[in-house]
């Protein structure tokens, strides 16, 4: 995850970088010491949590909080100043977060909690971690899940693109082999999943699967997958996004119009 901290103090900004660290350790900090190279820094990366210092010369912390705003609607941002008079008109632009200064750990742990569009800080190590934007990819802790056979990781893929809802063997062989006669592929299938379900078995990942006689789902609650966070609103989900969903398979194309239509 990327933060952007912004003060025109220098002891401010290392300081609180310093107490953002003790709580997102693996967070990439940037620090920026006026409005616009807030901006700047944040045109340039995916930046998902920004704090920003209301009191700065030129472009004060308010009107550079409404321009990230107009950049990016669900923008986290929590703003840092030594008065409370400016409570009001933080909120007024749907800020995510208020913070008196001097600021520590435990005070941005708390406004982390409630945020409105909640952040991910990090991937779980114990969870199987399902990529879809560009690439699909299945890693367990930062490792690729090896397959046997390049359709049973396939299989995985388009259990995931249903995002929970369930698939047959017919549709799988259809998706699988795209309209080809599938008489001979039928008893194939059962190979492909046998394979997809042992590869899962083999890093202690079996129960993210379930499925009852032809039917075949994934437990959503059981995986990390950025496209799942992305259809929650997650911030830093949608920054990931860049029109692309699961190149390697022909069918992921046709994802793209929803993922596309949901940001309009």
């Amino acid at each position: 995850m990327q933060i952007l901290i912004t003060d025109d103090e220098k002891m401010m900004r290392v300081g609180m970088e310093k107490e953002v660290k003790k709580v997102l350790p693996d967070g990439e900090i940037f620090l920026a010491a006026d409005g616009k190279e807030a901006i700047d820094i944040f045109g340039q990366n995916d930046i998902s949590l920004v704090f920003l210092d209301v009191e700065m010369p030129g472009m004060n912390g308010l009107e550079v909080a409404k321009r990230l705003k107009e950049m990016s609607p669900m923008v986290n941002i929590i703003m840092t100043t030594a008065y409370t008079s400016y409570a009001v008109d933080a909120y007024r632009l749907h800020i995510g977060g208020y913070l008196l200064k001097p600021v520590d750990a435990s005070d941005i742990k708390e406004e982390l909690e409630h945020l409105k569009h909640p952040i991910e800080t990090g991937a779980d190590p114990n969870k199987l971690v399902l990529t879809c934007f560009g690439d699909f990819r299945a890693e367990l802790g930062g490792e690729p899940i090896h397959f046997g056979r390049t359709k049973s990781k396939e299989i995985l893929a388009y259990l995931t693109a249903k995002n929970g809802a369930s698939a047959s063997r017919a549709e799988l062989c259809e998706i699988l082999w795209e309209g080809e006669e599938q008489k001979s592929q039928n008893s194939y299938i059962g190979a492909l999943i046998s394979d997809m379900k042992k590869s899962l078995k083999a890093v202690g990942m079996e129960d993210v699967l379930y499925h009852n006689r032809n039917e075949y789902m994934l437990r959503t609650d059981e995986v990390q997958c950025d496209y799942f966070e992305f259809l929650k609103g997650n911030p830093e989900a949608i920054r990931k996004y860049r029109g692309e969903f699961m190149n390697q398979y022909s069918w992921g194309e046709e994802y793209i119009w929803d993922l596309d239509s949901k940001l309009e």
